[in-house]
């Protein structure tokens, strides 16, 4: 089962209101009154796995807690900071590490903070600052010792660069502010974080120059749990007109939603650790009376849940919406069986700025090399030169030492040659 939380009802737009659902997309009991009321977007709810808690800001600056437990029962409230900013949404974010909630939030003066609540409804500590700039548009995960923070900082009227903070679980700053996309384009629209285990992986909006407001294009970049920056790959390109991505982990692969606004629905699609699609981009949750739908993913109880609510062209009047999807078990499975013969896919991203993955395939065991080599044949990357069990595998290629342009990579075994061309842009 899960929750979705509601703004608004028959008395109020702005009440706090919480719908328990069943996984076959059956409604469980009526909806449930928490009694308050918020600013647009509302609560946001987590859970952890005993309770629900759900988070939202008030009209008098205050960012709010409830518990309700899994039968939709009222448990404690709590008041989780003062003089939170009210004037734009994106500004506050929660995840959960064990027994204890990270709670982000933007203060009256637009610097970002924190604030842990323990599983059981107790402030731990006291606040912390966590930005040295002003900040927006708040994402944050959990790698299982440390939180990374994501927010895009605030200059008015260009809003380009989004940066990053790790910090642990007992609340302590690791390091500083680091710059996780600097670019010279817009990046000022909701960003979403996800863990794999491994790697962060953030997607973001870019807005190329000279392009309207609504043109962006989405990209997820991957983020060491050491804060390193790794490879860039495109989600969605500007032509769909994209919004609004979220990422979700399912201890596999992940799954991102975004809304277009080209044909007013809100799309999904899996991929790998290593940023590859898993499949094509398929509708999630269509369109109505000419409303889009916005929303959000996540994983739990082994089913992702996704929610949108379909608003129209000032963003009011909005219907709420949900859909359970089942994880791609059977693509996985697929990728476990052993290869029948020697294989070089396409590299991906292609074209791509630093960072690609190349997969291949061997059916034996046999001595291999990947190599890459320039357009006059000169070679420039040894990837692989060994012996290589039977399997499907894949390698890293970073090219921060070479210029743009486009080059070619080379697969050698057992009386196989296999050539591709790549296209590196800076």
């Amino acid at each position: 089962n899960g929750l979705v939380a509601v703004q608004g009802d028959d008395d109020s737009p702005y009440s706090i209101n919480a719908q328990l659902v069943g996984d076959g997309g059956t409604l469980i009991g009526p909806r449930i009154s928490l009694g308050a009321s918020g600013i647009t977007p509302g609560a946001i709810p987590i859970s952890d796995g005993t309770n629900y808690f759900l988070v939202w800001r008030d009209f008098s600056g205050n960012l709010k807690g409830q518990f309700l437990n899994t039968s939709g029962f009222l448990g404690k409230s709590i008041t989780i900071a003062t003089n939170v900013s009210i004037n734009r949404s994106g500004t506050y974010f929660l995840a959960l590490a064990d027994t204890t909630y990270m709670v982000a939030f933007t203060k009256t003066d637009n610097y970002l903070y924190s604030q842990l609540v323990s599983t059981n409804g107790n402030l731990v500590g006291g606040q912390i600052k966590i930005s040295d700039n002003f900040a927006r548009e708040i994402s944050m995960a959990y790698d299982g010792a440390n939180f990374l923070i994501a927010w895009v900082e605030i200059i008015p009227d260009t809003d380009k660069d989004i940066y990053g903070q790790f910090i642990s679980k007992e609340g302590s700053l690791i390091g500083s502010n680091f710059l996780i996309d600097g670019g010279p384009n817009y990046s000022d629209n909701p960003i979403s974080l996800g863990f794999d285990g491994t790697r962060y992986l953030l997607a973001f909006h870019e807005q190329p120059p000279l392009s309207g407001n609504s043109d962006w294009y989405l990209y997820g970049r991957f983020i060491t749990t050491t804060g390193e920056i790794e490879e860039t790959f495109t989600i969605c390109d500007i032509s769909k007109m994209p919004l609004a991505p979220c990422v979700a982990f399912d201890n596999t692969n992940y799954f991102i939603t975004w809304a277009q606004a080209t044909d007013r629905s809100l799309y999904g699609r899996f991929y790998d650790k290593f940023g590859a699609p898993l499949d094509s981009s398929f509708v999630v949750i269509g369109p109505a009376e000419n409303k889009l739908p916005i929303g959000g993913v996540g994983f739990g109880g082994g089913l992702y849940l996704v929610v949108a609510t379909k608003v129209d062209s000032n963003f009011t009047d909005g219907d709420v919406y949900a859909r359970f999807i089942s994880p791609l078990t059977g693509i996985h499975n697929e990728k476990n069986l052993m290869p029948e013969k020697i294989a070089l896919s396409q590299n991906y991203p292609n074209p791509f700025n630093s960072r690609t993955v190349i997969h291949y395939q061997l059916p034996f065991r046999s001595h291999i090399t990947l190599k890459v080599f320039d357009m006059l044949g000169q070679e420039m990357a040894v990837l692989v030169n060994g012996i290589e069990l039977p399997g499907n595998k894949s390698v890293n290629f970073s090219a921060e030492n070479l210029s743009s342009g486009i080059y070619f990579y080379r697969l050698q075994a057992e009386g196989y040659v296999i050539t591709k061309k790549l296209i590196l842009i800076r």
